[in-house]
């Protein structure tokens, strides 16, 4: 017990004083190995995927709604748990740690069994309103039937690497899903072709490796080896708490909904182009993922030092730790950027030999690019409100972007401009986010600056 004390109280050392950077960079290497394996995976699904045919791969980039889905659910409960649990622990507040993070695993796992049972009635009547056509319908519903099965574990790994990481501990959280990740890139060339099982061996593959990953991360939790503990007898008990919860991680909910929707809005209007074009955007917004690994996992690792900071209210750590990680995420995505620009055909080209995905998704990810740095420095800015409690600000931003910007960009550019209106859609939508959140988050810190001075 003695030693547990110890350690609990050398890893609130760790995250109050040591140094902003090195802490950031430590804590956001392993969330950034965990992005890149993550993204590494989802395009492994592509890729193999892609041998089967255009039509599959298509089928992918719809069924790609269900985990934004998930992730929504998860993020939702899972961020608004660990926000708060690295604000408690911040402010020495045990119990409620505890309480927060069992919470966030029960209600997150139960989320997923919902989407799960509506996800296999619905079946082919729901991938069409997920933008399916009538040649990629059946490989959507064969993919989507086991991605549902997996979906309780899916939503629930999220709360609970989430909550390992408010703690500081980005290494117990990397393994679990770094261990689901590549064993899902095994898995899926041995389901696909070696068990002749298609289109349903990739989300068989996916769903087994997410279940693995789930039993791993949940086994830190049982083992006791981490800082809060997670068990049923802990959960809320007072609807304002669950409020709370709710209210924290809601900027998530919006993030992770709204990409949904939109993703939903893309396929649709892809589709007046063939399954080419829904392939050849699916591509280019994968291989988006791929290249937000680092700035992601930066976003992640300053995450809990943003809340212990916020906690203990000491303001000018948590500016400095957004604008390391901010000017840090920016610069990364402008190496990205032009690494994306000069390689965009060849990238395409592995995940789909076709010369019209080829031609599409080319210039879509050309365009991505060039707006990469700002997206990124968004994602810093809706984190940094989210995390201090500031949720109706971090939510407006993500609306924004995505339902102000994006959505009405696909409704429109396309029908003016054709087919680059709807490649540029999504890297306009960045640009014009930038220019609201930068003078949103000068204005935040200004704002504290001002009344530290008042009271010196």
């Amino acid at each position: 017990m003695k030693k547990n004390l110890k350690d609990t109280q050398g890893q609130y050392e760790r995250m109050t004083t040591a140094p902003v950077s090195s802490l950031i960079m430590s804590l956001a290497v392993p969330s950034m190995v965990t992005t890149l394996i993550s993204s590494v995976y989802n395009l492994a699904d592509t890729f193999f995927v892609g041998q089967i045919g255009t039509s599959a791969t298509a089928a992918v980039g719809v069924v790609f709604s269900v985990p934004m889905v998930l992730n929504a659910l998860g993020f939702w409960v899972g961020t608004g748990g660990s926000n708060l649990v690295s604000r408690m622990l911040g402010a020495k507040q045990q119990k409620e740690a505890d309480a927060t993070a069992s919470t966030a695993f029960f209600l997150s796992f139960f989320f997923g069994l919902l989407v799960a049972v509506v996800g296999i009635a619905a079946g082919a009547p729901l991938m069409r309103l997920l933008g399916a056509t009538e040649t990629n319908l059946p490989y959507a519903v064969a993919y989507g039937r086991y991605i549902f099965i997996g979906a309780p574990f899916s939503a629930s790994s999220l709360a609970l690497s989430q909550c390992i990481r408010a703690e500081g501990k980005s290494r117990e959280s990397m393994i679990g899903q770094v261990t689901g990740g590549v064993l899902n890139m095994v898995l899926d060339p041995l389901f696909i072709f070696v068990f002749d099982w298609g289109i349903s061996g990739a989300a068989i593959a996916t769903a087994l490796s997410q279940i693995i990953a789930w039993g791993i991360l949940l086994s830190y939790y049982v083992r006791k080896q981490t800082q809060v503990q997670i068990a049923f007898r802990l959960l809320y008990r007072r609807p304002e708490e669950y409020g709370l919860l709710f209210t924290t991680g809601f900027p998530s909910l919006c993030r992770h909904g709204c990409n949904m929707f939109a993703n939903v809005v893309l396929n649709l209007v892809a589709g007046g182009w063939g399954d080419a074009a829904i392939a050849a955007m699916s591509v280019a917004s994968r291989l988006l993922y791929l290249s937000n690994a680092v700035s992601l996992g930066l976003i992640e690792g300053c995450q809990p030092v943003i809340g212990y900071a916020h906690g203990m209210k000491n303001h000018k750590r948590v500016k400095d730790a957004f604008w390391f990680t901010a000017r840090t995420a920016m610069l990364s995505m402008c190496a990205f950027a032009v690494a994306g620009i000069l390689f965009a055909p060849g990238l395409i080209g592995l995940f789909r030999d076709d010369p019209e995905v080829i031609r599409i998704g080319a210039t879509a990810l050309r365009l991505i690019c060039i707006s990469l740095p700002f997206s990124a420095f968004m994602s810093c800015v809706s984190t940094l409100f989210q995390v201090v409690g500031r949720t109706l600000a971090s939510s407006i931003l993500v609306f924004s972007r995505q339902i102000l910007f994006y959505v009405p960009a696909l409704l429109i550019l396309p029908r003016l401009l054709g087919l680059i209106g709807l490649q540029a859609s999504g890297p306009l939508a960045d640009l014009l986010i930038f220019a609201v959140a930068l003078p949103m988050v000068l204005h935040y810190f200004k704002r504290f600056e001002e009344t530290e001075s008042e009271n010196t």
